[in-house]
């Protein structure tokens, strides 16, 4: 980790308001300025859950791609004096990334399939190689998403049941400061996690000119294209999907430029 090449930049995280905070402590590692401006807001799907939930019996496998599903789930459960490790016994549970299974193992559950590159193409790969569900699988996850790994478990015969447990909507909060920041060139870099969050940037920003202005980071080469289909000049992208993998490949785009 290049800490003193980030050090006094300040960073843009567009993340919901609970991701920034914990992306907040990882930017602070980094010695540089985290400036926070959620782009995007959780609303949680309870009754799509709950209706998910009741056909849980018929799956054999069950899949996280992200925290958040994890959290939402366990404090509908909670409030029916239910736990997630009790719900989830004696199934196989997977999960896209290290971090998703980070969020599981705090409510004990045991996670059987973590791939080695966290994606769903990580996963498809994993479930090639250790076997391919029994019967059905539960996919938890947002309203939105990629639909790789359900086309190809559906592929091989497997159902696939798409459960939506929250989605993520546009933030009302004013702008104006991190615009003017912005515009006084006090803004060094924006971190761009999924193509919605890089959408409603733009949106947020409401100025193409001054929302390229910073040095803007997207997690994956897929999310590069598109970002700049959106009108974003990518100028860092990610070598691994991780937000860690971001900070990193900045550093090295800074040390780049010549002083």
């Amino acid at each position: 980790m290049q800490v003193s090449i980030l050090k006094g930049k300040h960073i843009l995280l567009t993340r919901t308001v609970h991701q920034n905070a914990e992306l907040d402590e990882l930017v602070r590692s980094y010695e540089a300025e985290p400036v926070l401006f959620p782009c995007l807001e959780m609303e949680p799907m309870s009754d799509a859950a709950m209706s998910g939930l009741t056909m849980l019996d018929e799956c054999s496998d069950v899949v996280f791609s992200s925290s958040n599903s994890i959290h939402i789930l366990a404090q509908l459960l909670n409030k029916q004096n239910l736990t997630l490790a009790a719900v989830l016994k004696d199934k196989r549970v997977a999960v896209v990334g290290n971090k998703t299974a980070k969020a599981l193992k705090q409510y004990d559950v045991c996670v059987d399939l973590v791939p080695r590159i966290s994606s769903q193409d990580g996963l498809i790969e994993a479930y090639l190689q250790r076997g391919l569900p029994r019967s059905s699988l539960m996919f938890f996850r947002a309203d939105e998403g990629r639909e790789a790994l359900a086309r190809a478990l559906t592929s091989r015969g497997v159902k696939v049941v798409m459960v939506p447990v929250y989605r993520m909507t546009f933030p009302k909060a004013d702008s104006h400061q991190v615009r003017s920041s912005m515009a006084a060139g006090n803004i060094d870099a924006v971190l761009l996690g999924s193509a919605k969050a890089a959408h409603n940037y733009l949106r947020r920003i409401d100025n193409k000119a001054l929302a390229n202005q910073p040095v803007v980071v997207v997690i994956s080469k897929k999310l590069a294209t598109a970002a700049e289909r959106e009108g974003l000049d990518v100028q860092v992208v990610a070598k691994d999907a991780s937000f860690e993998s971001m900070l990193d490949t900045l550093a090295d785009y800074f040390e780049s430029i010549p002083s």
